[in-house]
């Protein structure tokens, strides 16, 4: 059990040490911000919680939108249906940081997060009473 949690740790650690700097250059002043801003407010739905735990809101790279920034600045401000907006929160050049931080995040990366999992199947009631009388 605790080769499991630890295994899951360094995991977790991987996986946060890939999101937390993108690989192939070091990040710019505007960057930095948004990478800080979007550890603050957009982290926690758009990233895993945890290494086999489903993602709240979709996972964000530098293909979201279509690479389309003014309709991710839209987004970011108004919010949408499962999404508060934040433009009450960040001005205009924090929003673009944010957008110029998620640019530098490689479409892998998204793509190597787990899916979520799946439900076990339902059991026939046949199938429970035969199970209860085996455990009895």
């Amino acid at each position: 059990m605790l080769r499991q949690l630890c295994g899951l740790a360094a995991a977790a650690l991987l996986v946060e040490a890939a999101l937390a700097q993108p690989a192939g250059r070091e990040l710019n002043d505007t960057e930095r911000l948004g990478r800080a801003l979007f550890n603050q407010s957009c982290r926690v739905c758009h990233t895993p919680p945890s290494l086999n735990a489903p993602l709240y809101g979709p996972a964000l790279n530098q293909e979201t939108q279509r690479g389309k920034d003014d309709v991710l600045i839209e987004i970011i401000r108004e919010g949408s249906p499962r999404m508060p907006g934040f433009k009450y929160q960040f001005d205009a050049a924090q929003v673009g940081a944010i957008v110029a931080y998620l640019r530098t995040i490689p479409v892998q990366q998204a793509a190597a997060q787990p899916p979520a999992p799946q439900p076990p199947p339902p059991v026939s009631r046949s199938d429970r009473e035969r199970q209860q009388r085996e455990a009895d």
